[in-house]
C-alpha cells in the first residue's frame, strides 16, 4: 500500500513511517523543514507544509491512505490540527483517496467513554493551561466527522519513548496511563490497513 503521512518527522510520526516500511509499504512522508529519516527505497521524502493545498496534493499523489500525527509543539498555531485536517480532507476527497487514521489526545471526549481518574485529573490541568490545544484537537475530529472519507482517530493520553508493549483498542476505552509510540505505530497502522473503526475514535488500552 502507498501511504502518505503528515508530520512525519515527529517522534510518533517517525515511529509509524519505521514500522509501516518494515511492512513492506510504500510511504510518502511529509516533512516541514528538515528530518532525520534514514534513507530506503520505499521511502519518498515531501517537503511541504500542512495547510497548502498544493504541498498536500504532492504528498498525497498515488496514495491509497494518509496517517497523519500533526501536534502541538512550542510555536504551533493554535489551531493547526484543525487547519491541517481541512487541507488534508479536502485534498483526499479532489484525489479520491478515502482511508485516514488521525492521532489526537483523550481530552477529546465521545458519549460513552470510560475514562479512569488519572485521565481524568491529567486532562483537566492540559485544559487548564492549554485549552487551545484540547479545543484543536475536538475541533480536527469535527473536521473528519464532517467529511464523506472513511476516517478513523486514534486517542491516547500519555506518550513515551518505551518499547512495544501489549494493548488493546476500544472504543470507548478505558485509557491506558502510557502508551508508547511504537505501540502508536503498530496501533495507526493496523486501521489503515483493515476496516476497523470506520468513523470511530478508538482508545489505546491495556490488552
Amino acid at each position: 500500500m502507498n501511504i502518505a503521512v503528515v508530520a512525519a518527522n515527529g517522534r510518533t510520526g517517525r515511529a509509524f513511517v519505521r514500522t509501516a516500511l518494515k511492512a513492506g509499504h510504500t510511504i510518502r512522508a511529509g516533512v516541514h523543514t528538515t528530518h532525520t529519516l534514514k534513507p530506503h527505497p520505499n521511502l519518498t521524502i515531501v517537503h511541504c507544509d500542512a495547510t497548502n493545498e498544493a504541498d498536500i496534493t504532492e504528498l498525497l499523489r498515488g496514495c491509497q491512505a494518509v496517517a497523519s500525527f500533526i501536534g502541538h509543539e512550542v510555536k504551533s498555531p493554535a489551531h493547526v490540527q484543525r487547519d491541517s485536517m481541512q487541507t488534508v480532507t479536502t485534498v483526499m476527497q479532489a484525489l479520491n483517496i478515502r482511508r485516514i487514521v488521525s492521532l489526537t489526545g483523550t481530552g477529546v471526549r465521545l458519549p460513552g467513554d470510560k475514562i479512569p481518574l488519572i485521565d481524568r485529573i491529567v486532562n483537566f490541568f492540559v485544559e487548564k493551561i492549554d485549552p487551545a490545544r484540547v479545543q484543536d484537537g475536538r475541533d480536527h475530529l469535527e473536521v473528519l466527522t464532517q467529511s464523506s472519507l472513511d476516517w478513523t482517530v486514534l486517542r491516547v493520553l500519555r506518550l513515551t519513548t518505551g518499547p512495544l508493549q501489549p494493548y488493546m483498542l476500544r472504543e470507548h476505552g478505558p485509557t491506558k496511563w502510557s502508551t508508547s509510540r511504537r505501540e502508536v505505530a503498530a496501533a495507526a497502522l493496523h486501521i489503515v490497513q483493515s476496516d476497523a473503526f470506520l468513523q470511530q475514535a478508538p482508545i489505546i488500552s491495556r490488552a
